[in-house]
């Protein structure tokens, strides 16, 4: 069981490195609400990374991404949270992939499942193939 585990979490961590190469190669534009940098740095503190490399990640995401501020988002975040009623931080990458008409890329099932609810183009990372996340992608 332990060993399935750990097989589908190598999985997952080789698709995420097709798909930074991918949008690299791309130059594509990759849009990351600001409110995502606190939830990120909370995940990647309660795992146990150590203030400074958890600020290292979050300036990373500032220069890599165009990160959006929540004023820009929030009227959209606010619609989609009373008609869906998705986690707060999951209506804020659903409102920006909305309002940038966007594919939505992510590891998060609760957060892909409202996103198709909504009809969104999404990409759940965990169930997707590589050559359907390189035709999402690239098509």
């Amino acid at each position: 069981m332990q060993a399935d585990i750990y097989e589908k979490e190598l999985e997952t961590r080789r698709k995420i490195r097709v798909i930074l190469g991918l949008l690299e190669n791309m130059s594509s534009k990759v849009f990351f609400p600001k409110a995502g940098i606190i939830e990120l740095a909370s995940v990647l503190k309660r795992s146990g990374m150590p203030r400074e490399n958890v600020l290292e990640v979050a300036e990373s995401l500032n220069n890599t991404f165009i990160v959006v501020d929540e004023n820009m988002i929030f009227d959209k975040a606010l619609e989609i949270a009373l008609a869906t009623a998705p986690s707060g931080f999951d209506t804020y990458f659903i409102a920006l992939a909305l309002l940038t008409n966007s594919l939505l890329i992510t590891d998060d099932k609760g957060m892909a499942d409202q996103a198709r609810r909504l009809k969104l183009n999404v990409v759940f990372v965990r169930e997707a193939t590589t050559e359907e996340i390189q035709a999402k992608l690239l098509g």
